[in-house]
This record gives structure tokens, sequence and C-alpha cells, in this order.
């Protein structure tokens, strides 16, 4: 192509020089003249090889227009406190944030921070400087990306991109086809983040572009080094820091930032607000009954719910929690009590999520008939879907990230007849006659 070129602006330039012979035999002409035509078609002719083209791309491919907007589809965090983005024309500053609470004291908190720049691909990166001092670039749109935690996977099944995942936490993933591909190999195993820091070695095995790294520990902020001193391009996720549920199912902004897909985070994120808005509307025109929601964990104690995330489905339920304001919560949100305090402060409560994979095998019928909801059966567990076999929960998965399907199972299951139509998939009645010691 350049050879063709290169000979029709030969041609050019000769057909140009007979005109100006001509015209210097027939006419005269000053030599201003003669300079100001050559210069005239020799810029016409111009250099074809560094032409570019609308998109700022050149012959060669690299993106040379630095000022065009690559991000036409942004997200706007709503809900969640601990990300933010802040897009620029071809990137975008991340920072997301956790505090630590050892058994959940308050009082020992350690902070966490991460901040990331990512850049699209074939872009210049901007200068870490000031603001931007110590961040991690990530070339972006990534495409293979490995996790540590189910909810993840969730997260990017949601987005449509589970087949982008190339490692996994191990074995204990609900969705069938995710955990046949890791018994088969198909998929790494880099470890769950509650059991340990990443197995690195799996990771350089697998060379993802991007490893979105749960971080359950202080303890694991040195794996989070290591795999950058390693080249691993690595995120820190702290989803789980949110003690709202719409604001952790709002981290599905943040896990699609790194695939440019923001237009589906956005459309899912929507659906899912609307439809608890709508929930929370219908609940809301029925009288508020009483509930708790506490499991029992042997020793004669229970883990009740109080300011986190399953508390608050009971106040969307239009359900009073009979437990907030006479307990403390811990910095989780939670609080272990005695039977003997459950009972002060629960006896009377209309509802009770009961249930749980976790939970020991209850006291004894004398304690509990004690209580209105044991004895009126309104009882509700929250492990619908589960597979013992492989010691596996969609709670821990896509529960996070549909919210809104939680919310429509409690509203049927204590107010049947506002969501008839609806068939709980996460929750159900507890069947108390086999959960007794």
């Amino acid at each position: 192509m350049q050879l063709k070129m290169r000979n029709v602006s030969v041609s050019i330039i000769s057909a140009a020089l007979l005109v100006i012979e001509f015209i210097r035999i027939r006419f005269v002409m000053t030599k201003k003249i003669v300079i100001i035509l050559l210069l005239l078609l020799l810029n016409a002719c111009g250099n074809p090889g560094s032409k570019n083209d609308a998109a700022g791309h050149s012959e060669t491919g690299v993106i040379t227009d630095s000022s065009k907007d690559y991000f036409q589809d942004k997200v706007q965090v709503l809900h969640a406190r601990h990300f933010s983005v802040r897009y620029h024309d071809n990137y975008k500053i991340v920072k997301t944030d956790a505090t630590f609470y050892p058994q959940g004291k308050e009082e020992v908190g350690e902070d966490q921070k991460d901040l990331l720049v990512l850049v699209q691909k074939g872009t210049q990166a901007p200068v870490l400087e000031g603001d931007l001092q110590g961040a991690t670039i990530i070339s972006i749109p990534v495409y293979n990306v490995a996790v540590n935690i189910q909810h993840s996977e969730s997260f990017l099944r949601e987005l449509g991109l589970a087949d982008r995942i190339t490692a996994i936490g191990g074995l204990y993933s609900y969705n069938d086809e995710m955990r046949t591909k890791a018994l088969n190999g198909d998929l790494g195993h880099v470890g769950y983040s509650w059991h340990g820091p990443p197995n690195l070695e799996v990771l350089l095995e697998r060379k993802p572009d991007l490893f979105l790294m749960t971080l359950a520990s202080m303890a694991h902020t040195e794996s989070l080094e290591k795999c950058r001193t390693l080249e691993i391009p690595t995120a820190a996720v702290f989803d789980w820091a949110e003690q709202d549920y719409l604001a952790r199912a709002e981290w599905i902004k943040f896990y699609s930032l790194f695939f440019n897909a923001e237009q589906e985070a956005n459309r899912v994120f929507q659906e899912i607000a609307d439809r608890i808005a709508q929930l929370k509307a219908i609940t809301a025109q029925v009288p508020q009954e009483t509930a708790m929601w506490g499991y029992y964990t042997s020793k004669s104690r229970w883990l009740v719910q109080l300011s986190n995330f399953p508390a608050q489905y009971m106040r969307d339920a239009n359900l009073k929690n009979v437990l907030l304001g006479h307990i403390k919560p811990n910095a989780n949100g939670v609080e272990s009590l005695s039977s003997e305090q459950l009972l002060l402060y629960g006896k009377e409560a209309e509802h009770w999520i009961i249930g749980d994979i976790h939970a020991s095998p209850l006291p004894k019928e004398t304690i509990m008939s004690s209580f209105q909801a044991w004895n009126s059966r309104h009882l509700y567990h929250n492990m619908k879907r589960v597979d013992p076999k492989s010691n596996t929960s969609d709670w821990y998965a896509t529960a996070i990230v549909r919210p809104d399907t939680v919310l429509a199972d409690l509203v049927r299951l204590v107010h049947p007849e506002l969501l008839s139509g609806h068939q709980p998939v996460f929750m159900d009645i507890f069947k108390k006659d086999s959960r007794l010691n």
C-alpha cells in the first residue's frame, strides 16, 4: 500500500514539474509563484504512514488520542461505603477500604486501604504522583480472573462473565458447573479467603489478568504485596465490610470496573434496587409484626442478628426486631446470648428465623416451648439452597448478590397473602421436629 501511494506521489510531482516547465517556457513567472506551487503539491501528497483515524488509532495500532473518553458507561456509587471510583478520559481511580475487628471488638480495629488505577489498554498511564502515589496500575479490560471466595463467582456470573474465571477458592462452589471444573482441574484452587492466604504457585501457573483477592484478615496483607511483587495484577476486595445488604450488592459495580461492564452492572443493580423498593412499599401497607433472627450455637448460646444485613431484611419486611434496643451489637452487628437472655427479650416474638447450616441441635422442648414463635410454628430458615455433600450453600454466594430475592422470600413467608405467586429461593419454613436435642 505504501509503495503504491509512493508511486502515485512521484507521478503527481513529475506531472507538476512538467506543468511548471511548460508555464516557464510559455510565460514569465516569478520564483515566488514556483515555490508556492511546489509547497502546495507536497502538502497534498503528505505522509500516508502518519495518518490517524477518527478513533485515534494509527496504522501501527497504537492508540494516540489520550483525550478521548473511553468509558461512555459509568457507575455511580450510591450505597456502598467501602469502595469508590473516579473516571478520567482513559483511566479509572478506584479506592477500597475496610476495618478489621478481631472477634468483633471495635476498640482494636485495624484499617486497610487499597488504591488502583485502571488504565485502558493501549493508552498512556498517568504519572503516579500526588494523590496517586503508591497506586497499583492494572490494564483493562481484563480477560482471565481468579477469585478466592464464593460470592465473587456469583457477582461475575450475574455480569455474564463466569467464563472468564480461571481459578477459584476450591471445591465449595455451590454452582455445579464451577465445582465440576474445579474437580477436573479446569479451574485452579487458590484457597478460600477464610482459610488462609492464597496459593501463589497456582496463581503463577494460571497467570490471570486479575486476581480479585478478598482479604479476610490483616495477616493477608503480606500476601497482597507478594502477589504484586510477583507481577500478579491484584485488587483487594472488601465487600464483606458493608453492613447494609443493598450496599454489599452494589459491589457488582466494583467487579464491572475491570471489564468495562458498567452498563450491565447498572442494569442489574437497578433491577435489584427497584424490586426492593416495591417490596418495602407492599409490606408497609400491613400491620407491623415482631420477629427475631438467631441461631443456636450449642452450650445454651444463641448468635443473634441485631444491626447487620439479616436484621435489615426483617426491618424491610416490616418486622420489628424484638432484640434491638435491649442488646448492644458488636462491630459485626451480632451478639451471643444465653438461652435465658433470649427468652427474656424474645419469648413474645411472632416470627423467628431460627435455622442455619451450622446450627447445633436445639435445646429441649421444655425450653423451646417457652417461645411464642415456636408454639405457633412461625419458624423459618435461610438454607433452602444447600448441598450437604459438597458442604456448600448458596446463601453465601448468590444470596449476597441478589438480596431482592432474599427479601421476597421473607415477605412471602411472614406475609403469605402479599406474594402468593413467589416461590421461596433461599429461605423456607423450618421444620422444628427434626432439630430437637
